[in-house]
């Protein structure tokens, strides 16, 4: 994920020295991509929520960057939020 953003910040810096209006259309299409692609992958649920408590245990889910995890750390319950791997 970070070697993504590095690569559009790096384009965009390059677009940006170049073309001020490029550089700002650039930074658009980047917001644009994000909340789209953010809209696209995030789990969906029946209420259109993550809940940050486990479903089986009650146990309070951690969080990795800013969302609850899949998994339960105390009981290892996959959420049924949580997207099927593979």
């Amino acid at each position: 994920m970070w070697l993504i953003f590095g690569i559009y910040f790096a384009l965009f810096l390059g677009v940006d020295a170049v073309s001020k209006v490029g550089g700002d259309v650039l930074l658009v299409l980047g917001v644009l991509g994000i909340g789209t692609s953010f809209l696209w992958s995030r789990p969906k649920s029946g209420k259109g929520s993550i809940s940050t408590r486990c479903e089986k245990c009650e146990a309070s889910l951690q969080g990795m960057a800013g969302l609850p995890r899949s998994t339960c750390t105390q009981c290892g319950h996959r959420q049924s939020w949580a997207r099927r791997r593979g």
